[in-house]
C-alpha cells in the first residue's frame, strides 16, 4: 500500500502539464525537435493539438510555443502568428525547455512576447524603421528583462547547492553529448564525408569550450557554429540519453567494416572504401586478398597493439630511452615530451619525442645515428615513413617497443 502511494505521489509530481493543452506552431522549428517536445508534454500530463484543430475551433490552446525568430519582422509575425495570437498564450520555446529541466510548469509571464507593442511598432515603423527604432524593436522582441535576471539568479542558487554528485552527473552529461556526437564524426569521417565530420567536430568543440553544462536546445543553438540540426541533436541526447542517427549511421555493416581497415595504419577511407567494393570484410580477407604497401602491412601485423591507448608511464620510459641514446652520442642534445602527453592527456595515441640541438651543432646525421643506436638496442622495431626534411628540421615515423611491452608507433 505504501509502494503504490509513493507512486501516485510521483505521478502527481510529474504531471507538470497537467490540464494543459499545448500548441507547437511547426515554423523554424525542426521536425524532430517537435516530436521529442510532443513526447515529453504528454509524459507530463498534458495534451498536444494542430494548427487546424485550433483554427476550426475544435479546440482551445492554453499555450501556443513559438521560435522567437517569428517576430523579427512583419511579414513573418502576420503570416505565422497574427491569426493566433488571440487563441492562447504565446510563450517561447524556452518555457517548455525549462519547464522540462526544473520540472514544474514556469509561470508564463515569464515567457511571453511582448506582442502588442510589437504590433504597435511594426505597423507605425513599417520599412522606414531608423536604426534607433530597430534597436529598440529587437530589444522587444525578447522576453522580459526581469525575467532574464530572475532565472540568472536562480539558477546561480541552484549551482551554489548542488552536490558533487549532481555536479558530477551535470559534467557527465556534456560528455555524453560528446561521446554521441563523436561516433558520427568518426563514422562520416570513415566513409570519406569530410564536410559531415567536419561539422560534428566543430560541434564538438564548440561544447568543449563553452564552459557550461548544457541543458536545453536553447543552451546548444547559442554554442557558436551551431545549428538548429546540431542543437536538436543535442536536446535528442539529453532527453533520451542516446541519439537515433547513431544507430542508424554506425550499425551497418559497411560502416563496420569500413571502420575496421581504417584502424589500419596507413589506410584512409577511401583507401578502406576501395577494398570493400572488392569483397573484403575481415582483416583476413586483406590479408588474402590485397596487395598492401609496406606500411600496412606493418599496421596489419600490429593491428591489436596499435589500438590500445598508451599511459603516461610508458611515454615517459620511451623518452628516457631516447634521451639517454641521444646524450650518448651528443650531450648537448635534449629531449621533450610533446603531442597528447604535453596536453595533459591520461593516455596518449602515439609517442611524439622532440630531440633538441643547439644551433652550433650539425644536425645532419644525429637522428640517423640516434635511430640506429634505438635499432641495435631493440627499441625501434620498424619504419612507417622514411626521415623526411622540413627547413631546418628532420621528421621520423617508426614502431617502437620496451622489453615485455606491445608495440608502439
Amino acid at each position: 500500500m505504501l509502494a503504490n502511494a509513493k507512486s501516485h505521489k510521483h505521478s502527481q509530481k510529474s504531471a507538470i502539464f497537467k490540464d494543459l493543452c499545448i500548441l507547437i506552431l511547426p515554423v523554424a522549428i525542426g521536425r524532430k525537435r517537435i516530436t521529442l517536445f510532443e513526447t515529453q508534454i504528454k509524459k507530463e500530463g498534458g495534451t498536444v493539438c494542430s494548427v487546424n484543430e485550433v483554427k476550426s475551433g475544435k479546440v482551445s490552446p492554453s499555450h501556443i510555443v513559438v521560435e522567437d525568430s517569428l517576430f523579427q519582422n512583419q511579414n513573418s509575425y502576420e503570416k505565422h502568428i497574427g491569426s493566433l495570437k488571440d487563441k492562447g498564450i504565446i510563450v517561447c520555446t524556452q518555457w517548455l525547455s525549462d519547464s522540462l529541466k526544473w520540472q514544474k510548469c514556469m509561470a508564463s509571464k515569464d515567457y511571453q512576447f511582448k506582442v502588442d507593442v510589437i504590433q504597435e511598432s511594426l505597423t507605425a515603423g513599417g520599412d522606414d524603421c531608423s536604426p534607433a527604432k530597430k534597436q529598440k524593436l529587437s530589444s522587444d522582441l525578447r522576453p522580459e528583462d526581469t525575467t532574464s535576471h530572475s532565472k540568472s539568479t536562480d539558477i546561480e542558487t541552484f549551482a551554489c547547492s548542488q552536490s558533487s554528485s549532481s555536479k558530477n552527473k551535470a559534467t557527465e552529461r556534456n560528455a555524453l553529448i560528446i561521446q554521441e556526437l563523436q561516433k558520427l564524426a568518426d563514422a562520416f569521417r570513415i566513409k570519406g564525408d569530410t564536410w559531415r565530420s567536419y561539422g560534428y567536430t566543430k560541434a564538438i568543440s564548440a561544447i568543449k569550450r563553452c564552459g557550461k553544462v548544457l541543458e536545453s536546445y536553447e543552451d546548444a543553438i547559442a554554442l557558436p557554429g551551431v545549428g538548429d540540426k546540431m542543437a536538436s541533436k543535442v536536446w535528442e541526447i539529453l532527453e533520451t540519453g542516446s541519439l537515433r542517427k547513431v544507430s542508424e549511421v554506425c550499425s551497418d555493416e559497411k560502416t563496420r567494416t569500413l571502420e575496421l581497415f581504417t584502424n589500419i595504419w596507413g589506410v584512409g577511407p577511401s583507401t578502406a572504401d576501395s577494398w570493400y567494393q572488392q569483397g573484403c570484410r575481415s582483416l583476413n580477407d586483406v590479408r588474402d586478398k590485397v596487395s598492401l604497401s609496406k606500411q600496412q602491412q606493418i599496421g596489419l601485423k600490429h593491428y591489436e597493439d596499435f589500438l590500445e591507448r598508451i599511459p603516461r608511464y610508458e611515454v615517459e620510459e620511451v623518452e628516457r630511452i631516447v634521451s639517454t641514446e641521444a646524450k650518448a652520442i651528443e650531450p648537448l642534445l635534449s629531449t621533450i615530451l610533446v603531442g597528447s602527453y604535453r596536453r595533459g592527456k591520461s593516455t596518449c595515441g602515439d609517442i611524439d619525442i622532440m630531440v633538441i640541438k643547439p644551433d652550433s651543432l650539425n644536425s645532419k646525421d644525429i637522428l640517423s645515428q640516434i635511430l640506429l643506436s634505438l635499432k641495435n638496442r631493440g627499441l625501434v622495431t620498424d619504419d612507417l615513413v622514411s626521415m623526411e626534411k622540413e627547413g631546418n628540421q628532420r621528421k621520423y615515423l617508426g614502431v617502437c617497443k620496451l622489453p615485455g611491452w606491445k608495440h608502439k608507433a
